[in-house]
């Protein structure tokens, strides 16, 4: 019931009158509240900002057309090789001093490391041993390999075996 200045009054226990400038909510209200959530949720995917979809990185798109003319070796994915591949070229890039270049293949849930071993020689055609790990679960495998540079001064791989366990 409302009085002479639009307040809406109640009677509660023990005869206590309240008086609320509120109305009840209404069986719409609830309805009303969720295709608002709804409307800011689709409003919110329409808003998002584009893919980008540039490729970046230190990989060129003449030196990742050569990687993937390598061979991948035998008892490797080939999707694990290829992110193998990037974390190797990353490992001997510049002259890199860092001890080990982790990797990861999410698709796979495989992930490792590659270290180089052995002195570098800046001469076209200097060759260099590393080491690269595959772990996956509780699984792990190594691989050692060896890689050359090319006359454009990018690592070859000219060999790479998956040892075998003992």
């Amino acid at each position: 019931m409302c009085n002479s200045q639009g307040l809406r009054s109640t009677t509660g226990a023990g005869g206590a009158t309240h008086t609320s400038p509120y109305k009840p909510a209404s069986r719409q209200t609830p309805l009303a509240l969720a295709a608002l959530g709804l409307g800011l949720l689709a409003a919110g995917c329409s808003a998002a900002p584009p893919l980008d979809v540039v490729t970046t990185g230190s990989i060129s798109t003449d030196r990742a057309a050569a990687y993937e003319s390598e061979p991948v070796p035998a008892g490797v994915a080939p999707d694990d090789w290829t992110a193998a591949r990037v974390a190797l070229a990353e490992a001997f890039r510049d002259e890199s001093t860092a001890p080990s270049v982790p990797w990861e293949n999410l698709s796979t849930a495989t992930r490792g490391t590659v270290t180089p071993l052995g002195p570098t020689q800046a001469k076209a055609g200097g060759c260099r041993e590393f080491l690269m790990s595959f772990v996956r679960s509780s699984e792990a495998n190594w691989l050692q390999g060896e890689v050359c540079r090319t006359e454009r001064g990018w690592w070859r791989v000219k060999e790479a075996r998956l040892l075998e366990r003992s």
